[in-house]
């Protein structure tokens, strides 16, 4: 693991050092100490830090294309900076909903989401689990 040694260079300014190991950072912190005289010295461990992502999209739609009494009023944006809840839109239904008889079809093999191979299920979703 990688190590960070801090101390104040001969002009007064901040320096470092990165060392490949914490033996190495010993060594350097006991030369800068007996030979260059240097007593404000500290040393960091470098560890990696994990990160993860978030896909944010944002829609803009071109003024001139679509007329402004047309657009919804933009929703209220909380302090993490994403949209908060739309209010709840109840469609206005006047007539009852036709009818759809079901339709036989032929099955249709089923590809595994990982491999590219035809299956009975997916047996996995790749990229996509969490």
């Amino acid at each position: 693991m990688e190590h960070v040694v801090f101390f104040p260079a001969h002009d007064g300014t901040p320096a470092f050092r990165r060392v490949s190991s914490l033996e190495d950072a010993v060594r350097l912190v006991e030369h800068l100490r007996n030979v260059e005289n240097v007593a404000e010295v500290s040393v960091h461990a470098l560890t990696e830090v994990p990160l993860s992502f978030r896909a944010v999209y944002k829609v803009e739609v071109p003024a001139q294309d679509v007329p402004s009494a047309e657009l919804p009023p933009p929703l209220p944006v909380a302090a993490h900076g994403m949209p908060e809840v739309a209010p709840e839109v109840t469609p206005d239904v006047t007539e009852a909903p036709e009818t759809v008889e079901s339709v036989d079809e032929a099955p249709v093999p089923v590809m595994a989401a990982s491999n590219g191979h035809a299956g009975t299920a997916p047996s996995s979703l790749g990229f996509f689990t969490s």
